[in-house]
């Protein structure tokens, strides 16, 4: 808020962590109107980062962590590893790594394997592909410790597009540390695709022209309906251009329709006239591609046919894609139980195509969906777990982190849940002696702070209150009334997080209601409801003396409601319960799992007394 024209109530050592702050004159001004911790951790696969390539090879890089792993962590607490982590196998024999990479054509491929060992015992593994074992038993000695890393390299035949690389452990050791997998990929093949080496209808293969490359090429029939279609391979997915060189020695366009794997994907193409039909030009399309095997078909259109056709170049065929997709949005947490918690967040989007997610806690990866949500699990009761998340694209581009999201379990016996909490404050005892305007721009004041044995509750809306640290959310730029304080304080005297920390705004006293009169302050614990979920949180701020309902950016996070301060927040349905009398107050304010754990117990206090 812009500022705080009473103190926050309280007594003892809560006072040392309240002030007051003066508001400028523009406070009426200061909102303005809205208009699984998995042991088998299954991660959307990705095509590989592109790292090298020459004339005749390409090296592509597959990181151990964005792999199917079985019986198996993605950690990040040795040194040295590739990419975001690496992957530590449980001590047990059949315990693997599977990576699923696409080459573009068969042949011998050369298979390098970073890993570390930090004991003198060799953890020897079994190297399949496509299910097929060809090196058994493979050697992988200590390292001297689990911050060096080496490299095993072999060979071994891959299929033209997709194929499954496994390291499996063969005895109760487990797998050593692994980083990446590299491919040397068999020779690529041309880009160029002859038209008479295609697959054609009522079209022939011609040479009565001159200027064509290869052996001839395509002469469709003077009717509609003609094609030529082409089998390509590409190794990565994404954005790719079509070449197609033709002649037209007609005055008029002749229109195709372009296809990709039996969808148009650029109707009615025009091949524009050249000078002559001996006289060749270039019309590219641009594409999206799979991995792997595609087909592209040139229809024509017209009743005069297609153009000659002579060949087909692909290109961008080579992980070309550089643009990360954007940051997942708004994550917030949509349930929890006692051993697990429940995320979602924004759709990402990519330049191609997003194809999945990366949750994490701290450096370790918890979860890779394929959409936006996700559940993480094996977690203790009454725990916090803060997390973040990430989007990737085909290429292997990696977003920045999402903003942090932070969840707890609930007690081993399950906890009081909204609906309880909602059906005691379906009725009203007035304790304010007025009311409160949701808005500085509403007319008419209709929230009163109702009185329960407990606690006192309003229903209201939630504008978005974003003082205090300056963060990437929550800054001048991004609030248009931003100020680097709040009217409550950390234990070591700094202003609060509002990015971080789930915290509610209170009215300053006034002749409308004094929250001191309560034994209301910094650090007092609130439940706020909104749509079947509680987020339990403390008083942090205080605001306008005639305005109700706000709270943190986090706060408006975690419970699903749009957190951005210039327009975000929600109009109505948000119920805040703040808990009254003794044993009510944390010690530390910015210490969120300690609200947590007070609120869940005066939550069930609150219910049975009520």
């Amino acid at each position: 808020m812009l500022g705080r024209l009473a103190q926050l109530g309280g007594s003892g050592a809560y006072g040392s962590a309240e002030r007051q702050v003066v508001y400028p004159a523009t406070s009426a001004l200061r909102r303005p109107p809205r208009a699984v911790l998995i042991l088998s951790v299954l991660l959307a696969l990705v095509s590989p980062v592109f790292t090298a390539a020459s004339a005749k090879a390409a090296t592509n890089r597959y990181e151990a962590e964005s792999a199917t792993v079985s019986q198996g962590l993605v950690e990040a607490n040795h040194t040295g590893f590739s990419g975001t982590g690496f992957v530590n196998g449980d001590n047990l024999a059949g315990s693997y790594t599977e990576w699923a990479v696409n080459v573009p054509s068969a042949g011998s491929a050369t298979l390098v394997l970073r890993y570390a060992n930090g004991v003198a015992v060799n953890r020897s593994a079994d190297v399949s592909v496509n299910g097929t074992v060809v090196s058994a038993g493979r050697a992988f000695n200590g390292t001297g410790n689990w911050d060096t890393w080496a490299t095993s390299t072999l060979t071994a035949s891959l299929n033209a597009g997709s194929n499954r690389i496994r390291i499996s452990a063969t005895t109760d050791n487990g797998n050593p540390n692994l980083d990446y997998l590299d491919v040397v990929a068999a020779d690529a093949p041309a880009s160029d695709y002859q038209a008479e080496a295609a697959t054609l209808s009522q079209a022939t293969v011609a040479t009565n022209h001159t200027g064509f490359t290869g052996s001839g090429f395509v002469d469709y029939v003077n009717a509609p309906g003609g094609s030529i279609e082409w089998t390509v391979n590409v190794a990565s997915a994404g954005a790719h251009t079509l070449t197609f060189r033709y002649a037209n020695g007609t005055p008029a366009p002749r229109p195709m329709d372009i296809s990709v794997n039996g969808t148009v994907s650029a109707a009615g193409k025009a091949f524009p006239a050249t000078a002559n039909w001996d006289t060749w030009a270039d019309a590219t399309v641009a594409v999206t591609l799979k991995a792997g095997v595609n087909t592209i078909r040139a229809t024509g259109t017209d009743a005069l046919g297609g153009p000659n056709v002579d060949r087909l170049a692909v290109s961008g065929s080579s992980g070309s894609d550089g643009q990360a997709p954007t940051v997942p949005a708004s994550p917030r947490v949509t349930g929890t139980s006692a051993s697990s918690i429940s995320l979602a967040w924004n759709d990402s989007t990519d330049n191609v195509a997003v194809t999945g997610y990366r949750v994490y806690e701290g450096t370790a990866l918890k979860a890779g969906p394929a959409t936006a949500s996700a559940t993480v699990s094996g977690l203790a009761a009454s725990s916090t777990h803060s997390y973040t998340i990430s989007a990737v694209d085909a290429a292997g581009n990696e977003s920045a982190r999402s903003a942090v999201v932070t969840g707890t379990t609930s007690g081993a016996g399950g906890g009081v849940t909204a609906d309880q909490l909602l059906a005691k404050v379906t009725t009203c005892s007035q304790i304010s002696n007025g009311k409160y305007k949701t808005d500085s721009d509403v007319g008419s004041a209709t929230v009163a702070v109702c009185n329960k044995t407990g606690a006192v509750f309003w229903k209201a809306d939630m504008d978005i209150d974003c003082d205090g640290v300056r963060t990437t959310q929550c800054n001048e730029d991004t609030d248009c009334c931003f100020l680097p304080e709040t009217a409550c304080e950390t234990s070591g005297g700094a202003a609060l997080n509002a990015a971080q920390l789930p915290y509610v705004v209170v009215p300053s006293s006034s002749g409308i209601w004094n929250y001191t009169t309560k034994g209301i302050g910094c650090g007092t614990v609130v439940a706020m409801i909104y749509n079947g979920q509680i987020e339990y949180a403390v008083v942090g701020d205080t605001g306008p003396s005639e305005i109700i309902g706000e709270a943190s950016y986090r706060a408006a996070a975690d419970l699903g409601i749009n957190p951005d301060p210039s327009n975000g927040g929600i109009d109505t349905g948000v119920t805040y319960i703040v808990f009254t009398g003794s044993g009510t107050k944390i010690a530390t304010e910015e210490n969120h799992s300690q609200a947590v754990t007070l609120g869940q117990q005066l939550a069930q206090q609150f219910v049975d007394n009520n």
